[in-house]
């Protein structure tokens, strides 16, 4: 593949990112409780609006934070989104690392030098999914915490669409009709289900403690609390809380 146009596809995914001073939203507001008493250094793969990495960046249990994506654009402003926060809180800017991924890989970030890991919606984005989470698995600390969300395929209403012959949108808020110009499913490389998802953590020395899901649709139906229950099935995405294998 072309790097440039490799390069520019993510570009133009980061495009749909909200400014991070807005705080934690949507996603954020899941994934948050799931980091309750974890404390020390934080890495995010895929730090997309930085919305989530900044609020923990203001939090003192946390000593230092590193955001990675592949998109210049969208570090840019998440650095000059930080740099306005810190000033206003009085913390020191060099508290959060920015960089980009070396053809998926973090050369720059020592061995077992993470305690918490985020991966949040990205994985079905990049080429190989088992050399980031290989790479994710070097960097981590010999009681790290991985926290990984992806998109569902395995949730009952994608596969009653599969079974009507219609394509599932898992990415994307746009039709298939206009995916020309918004970006095939949201941009996404790859699909999971619970198993498929569960195969590859522990094959990247990644052990599952918790599944669970999130959304907002039907939740006073007790759609919630499917979601968090059987998030296989119910949830449209996975998200995992894993300890690293020794």
């Amino acid at each position: 593949m072309n790097s440039c146009a490799f390069k520019q596809f993510y570009e133009d995914d980061a495009a749909r990112f909200w400014d991070p001073r807005v705080g934690m939203r949507g996603r954020d507001l899941t994934i948050y409780p799931l980091l309750k008493g974890l404390l020390g250094s934080v890495l995010e793969y895929g730090a997309g609006s930085g919305s989530l990495l900044l609020s923990l960046a203001l939090e003192q249990r946390f000593t230092s934070l590193t955001g990675i994506d592949i998109s210049e654009n969208a570090l840019g402003k998440i650095r000059e989104a930080w740099h306005e926060m810190s000033a206003m809180r009085g913390i020191c800017t060099q508290k959060l690392t920015l960089i980009t991924p070396c053809n998926d890989t973090l050369p720059s970030v020592p061995d077992n030098s993470v305690d918490v890991i985020l991966s949040l919606d990205t994985i079905e984005h990049v080429l190989n999914p088992y050399t980031v989470l290989d790479e994710l698995y070097r960097i981590g600390s010999r009681d790290s915490t991985f926290v990984i969300s992806v998109p569902n395929y395995g949730y009952i209403k994608y596969v009653v669409q599969l079974l009507l012959g219609r394509q599932p949108v898992t990415g994307s808020k746009k039709s298939v009709e206009r995916w020309r110009d918004a970006g095939w499913d949201g941009w996404h490389l790859h699909t999971f289900t619970r198993q498929s998802l569960e195969i590859l953590l522990r094959d990247c020395g990644w052990y599952p403690v918790l599944w669970t899901g999130y959304g907002d649709k039907g939740k006073g139906l007790g759609m919630g609390i499917l979601r968090k229950k059987f998030p296989a099935l119910w949830s449209g995405a996975l998200t995992v809380v894993c300890k690293r294998k020794a």
